[in-house]
C-alpha cells in the first residue's frame, strides 16, 4: 500500500494508505498539475438605477497550479481535498470617465491572484461515475492600474466561503471528464484607490469597504493519461460574482456596485501519485 503526505491541508498532515482499487475517477483526482490559462473578464460598475457608468474587458494570459488528492482515512472512503492558485497578468481596455466625469476610453495594466480550497467526499455510483460534494473557500485579489494622465490604482479584494458539486465520469481506462457547479457568498470586499489622477487632485489614498454578493461557478474539462502518470488536462470554466456599493467617504467618493464576469481557459500537464 502507498503512503501519500498531502503538504496543502493542514488536517491531512499524517500518513495515509491510499485507495487500493484503481479506477480512473479515483486517480484523476490524485494530481499535481500546471497550466497555462487565459481569463477572459468583463467588470462593469453601475449606479443605483442599474446603468452601466464604466467597464473594463480584455485578457489575461496566466498560470494555475493545482494539487488534488482523494484517500481513505479515518475510516471514511474517498476523501477530497484539492488547493488551485492561478496568477494572470496583461491588458485591459476602459471604458467610463475620468474623475471630473469627463468620458475616458483607456486601457489599464492588470494583475489577478487567486486560491481556492475545496473538501469534500466522493461517491462511486459504477466503476466510471463519480459525484464530489465539496465545501470550498479562497481569496481574489484583482490590481488595475489605470493608464494616462486621467489614471489610478484600484486594487478589489474578495474572500468566499460555500460549496458545490463536481462529477467525473470515465470513457475508459485513460479520458475522463468533469463537469462542475459551484455557490458561494463574497466576503469582506474591499477596494483601494490611490496615486496618479486622485493624488495630482489632492487626495490621499483611499479605502472602500464592499458590500457582500453571491459567487456562482459552473465548469467543465477533461483529463487524458498519456503514459507513466503524466496526463494531459484541460477545460473552460465561468464565474459570476458582485460588488455591493460601499459607503460615502469624507471627501464625497464612493465605490459603486459592480458585476464580473470570467470565462477561463486552462491546458497543461500533471503528473498522477
Amino acid at each position: 500500500m502507498r503512503q501519500f503526505l498531502p503538504a496543502f491541508a493542514a488536517a491531512l498532515l499524517v500518513p495515509v494508505l491510499a485507495r487500493a482499487d484503481d479506477l480512473a475517477v479515483v486517480n484523476v483526482n490524485n494530481e499535481i498539475g500546471l497550466a497555462a490559462t487565459a481569463m477572459i473578464q468583463n467588470y462593469a460598475e453601475h449606479d443605483s438605477a442599474g446603468n452601466t457608468l464604466d467597464t473594463q474587458s480584455g485578457t489575461l494570459p496566466g498560470l494555475e497550479g493545482k494539487i488534488t488528492t482523494m484517500v481513505d482515512a479515518l475510516g471514511i472512503s474517498n476523501l477530497y481535498a484539492g488547493i488551485r492558485y492561478s496568477y494572470g497578468t496583461g491588458s485591459f481596455g476602459y471604458n467610463g470617465a475620468t474623475i471630473g466625469g469627463t468620458p475616458l476610453r483607456s486601457s489599464s495594466n492588470d494583475t489577478t491572484n487567486n486560491v481556492s480550497v475545496e473538501l469534500g467526499k466522493g461517491f462511486l455510483f459504477s466503476p466510471n461515475l463519480m459525484l464530489i460534494p465539496f465545501i470550498q473557500g479562497g481569496y481574489h485579489d484583482w490590481q488595475s492600474d489605470l493608464q494616462g494622465p486621467s489614471g489610478y490604482n484600484e486594487d478589489h479584494s474578495n474572500g468566499f466561503l460555500g460549496f458545490g458539486v463536481r462529477g467525473d465520469y470515465a470513457l475508459n481506462t485513460r479520458l475522463v471528464l468533469t463537469g462542475r457547479l459551484g455557490w458561494a457568498e463574497t466576503l469582506g470586499g474591499n477596494a483601494n484607490a490611490s496615486g496618479g489622477a486622485l493624488a495630482a487632485e489632492g487626495y490621499g489614498p483611499m479605502n472602500f469597504s464592499l458590500g457582500d454578493t453571491a459567487l456562482l461557478q459552473a465548469g467543465i474539462g477533461a483529463d487524458y493519461l498519456l503514459a507513466n502518470r503524466i496526463h494531459l488536462y484541460g477545460g473552460l470554466d465561468y464565474t459570476h460574482f458582485g460588488y455591493g456599493m460601499s459607503p460615502t467617504n469624507g471627501a464625497g467618493f464612493y465605490e459603486p456596485s459592480s458585476t464580473t464576469s470570467d470565462f477561463t481557459i486552462r491546458i497543461g500537464f500533471a503528473f498522477g501519485f
